[in-house]
């Protein structure tokens, strides 16, 4: 259906041009009125090129248009409107309708695509806060029923409530990273010694499966202001992932770039790679490719990178594994968190907090 009506707009839109050629041409030695009504209207297949299909249908249509109206000059020379000058302005203003017009078009689609990603993600945080008491709730509940087994000596059960148990904490966990909350405690760490540690929680687990872990930190180190539990879970995350995509003999590349605002982290592997029709879904709520999987890891990652002012990208080539690259604040950046350090104390607020603006 979304084809058919593609296809539509493209066949009104090039039957627009070619009518209004036609009509221009048709009419060279009439009046001056009606053939600046002709040449007026060929701005309506531009305008609609650009607000059905953003910038470079606009382009191209007006591109389309000027290759049309340019020979006009040589077949009314006798006519004050079809000089040189006159025909060059007049295709200039096409490709600059076409331009601005198309910019404009995407940029409030650019905008429209980010309201709707914070209104969904508020929506999901709300949920979030709900299910997330009902989930804790049920986690004592288990807990409990697991403290009896083990004290009447069902190892076994206790132990099979205690893998249940950890799936449903990581569950919480992720679900309560949705939830907004009013400050966010970060500290001053090296990101060269988070990792580090992170790292040893992964050994075991890589060496398992003979997958290397290999690492190239940063020699001068990598100070950051970062929640401490919120970057290594986000870390944990990523190596996880890694590791579920690695097979025997492969390798997983951490490293850590000191640079000027921000210290940069990149987890490579050498998985499958991404296709690129997931690329733009990955960071997405509820999007997954796993059969197990809640799609929500790397939507939490996301937005608890993001909550301390930094945020991650990924790069793949399918069949060539991936990168992904964590940009993590070294000091107080500023957006979406308070930025100044010196006018926090002032306030006589704690150095250690940044409030949201």
């Amino acid at each position: 259906m979304e084809t058919t009506k593609q296809t539509f707009k493209w066949l009104l839109i090039a039957t627009l041009v070619v009518v209004i050629s036609i009509l221009h041409y048709s009419k060279i030695h009439g009046s001056m009125e009606l053939h600046i009504l002709h040449r007026e209207m060929f701005f309506i297949p531009i305008l609609l090129g650009s607000f059905w299909f953003g910038l470079r249908a606009g382009m191209a249509t007006a591109a389309i248009v000027s290759l049309i109206y340019a020979p006009f000059i040589f077949y009314a020379n006798d006519s004050a409107h079809s000089t040189v000058p006159a025909v060059i302005t007049q295709i200039l203003v096409f490709n600059l309708i076409a331009f601005g017009f198309g910019w404009l078009v995407e940029r409030q689609r650019k905008q429209q695509a980010e309201v709707l990603a914070a209104e969904n993600l508020a929506v999901l945080g709300r949920a979030a806060i709900a299910i997330g008491h009902e989930m804790k709730d049920l986690l004592r509940g288990l807990k409990g029923i697991a403290q009896k087994a083990e004290d009447q000596g069902c190892s076994g059960l206790a132990e099979n409530f205690e893998d249940e148990m950890s799936r449903l904490e990581q569950v919480v966990k992720i679900l309560s990273s949705f939830v907004t909350t009013e400050t966010v405690q970060v500290f001053s760490r090296d990101m060269n010694e988070v990792i580090a540690e992170k790292l040893e929680n992964y050994r075991k687990p890589a060496s398992k499966i003979g997958v290397n872990l290999e690492t190239s930190l940063d020699e001068s180190g990598c100070p950051s202001r970062v929640d401490k539990n919120a970057i290594g879970w986000v870390l944990g995350e990523i190596i996880k992932n890694a590791l579920e995509v690695s097979t025997k003999g492969q390798t997983i590349h951490l490293r850590s770039i000191r640079g000027g605002k921000y210290c940069t982290v990149e987890i490579v592997d050498e998985g499958p790679g991404i296709k690129p029709e997931h690329m733009s879904k990955l960071f997405k709520p509820f999007f997954t490719t796993k059969k197990m999987g809640a799609g929500l890891a790397l939507a939490a990652c996301r937005k608890m990178l993001r909550d301390m002012g930094g945020d991650i990208e990924v790069n793949s080539e399918l069949g060539h594994g991936a990168t992904f690259t964590l940009t993590i604040p070294r000091e107080y950046s500023g957006k979406p968190l308070a930025a100044d350090p010196v006018a926090t104390v002032i306030r006589g607020e704690k150095v250690e907090r940044l409030y949201r603006e």
